[in-house]
């Protein structure tokens, strides 16, 4: 079964969990970019760990300018043209500040330069002039690609990471997305943690660096 829908904006959600990248941003498929609003579940995507990979779910998150006024953190943050590193991104992508890219090792304190890290991506926002948060718009919606396991894929050039339903992600869901997602992956009612991770590590958001010596 594959499965798209939308879910409703909380009141109240962790900054670990504002997942998702906006609409206009192009993924890598093996046919070549396409906008990520004009995916669909059964889509093949490139992968950089496990090569094509098809899309099982795609759930989206819409946010109104009144909400990211209320509460900052819902807006989506803005990268501008190499802001991470050579054509990370290409041109400008907007993606949810809780989510993660694989971040080269010599942008993180502490981590080998030949090291990547999966890293939230509100990290790069506080120390660079080229990321910011965007409340220009009067709406925003946020788009998540499921995969049989947890992915990095690119976005505008830029490595991205796939939604991971992890059991504390998944009380973020409405119930109907929930029960979607437990219905491709049962194992995720029974024990802890079971779809399968990426292998790349992590690193704190106030590791990045913008200066590199």
């Amino acid at each position: 079964m594959s499965y798209a829908a939308a879910i409703p904006t909380p009141a109240r959600t962790d900054r670990r969990y504002l997942t998702g990248i906006c609409g206009e941003a192009n993924v890598r498929t093996p046919l070549g970019p396409r906008r990520i609003e004009m995916l669909h579940p059964g889509d093949m995507i490139v992968t950089r760990d496990n090569g094509l990979q098809p899309i099982r779910m795609i759930w989206t998150r819409t946010v109104t300018a009144a909400q990211m006024r209320e509460r900052p953190e819902l807006a989506p943050i803005r990268l501008k043209p190499r802001a991470v590193g050579p054509m990370m991104p290409s041109r400008d992508l907007r993606i949810a500040s809780g989510h993660r890219a694989l971040i080269p090792g010599y942008r993180i304190s502490g981590v080998a330069d030949d090291q990547p890290c999966l890293m939230r991506i509100d990290g790069v926002a506080v120390a660079s002039d080229a990321a910011f948060a965007d409340m220009g718009a009067d709406a925003v919606t946020f788009y998540n690609l499921v995969f049989d396991s947890h992915e990095v894929f690119s976005a505008e050039g830029l490595p991205v990471e796939s939604y991971r339903p992890s059991p504390k992600a998944l009380v973020q869901l409405d119930i109907s997305t929930r029960e979607a997602l437990l219905e491709h992956f049962p194992n995720l009612a029974r024990r802890r943690c079971p779809y399968p991770v990426t292998p790349h590590p992590t690193a704190r958001a106030r590791a990045y660096c913008v200066d590199v010596i």
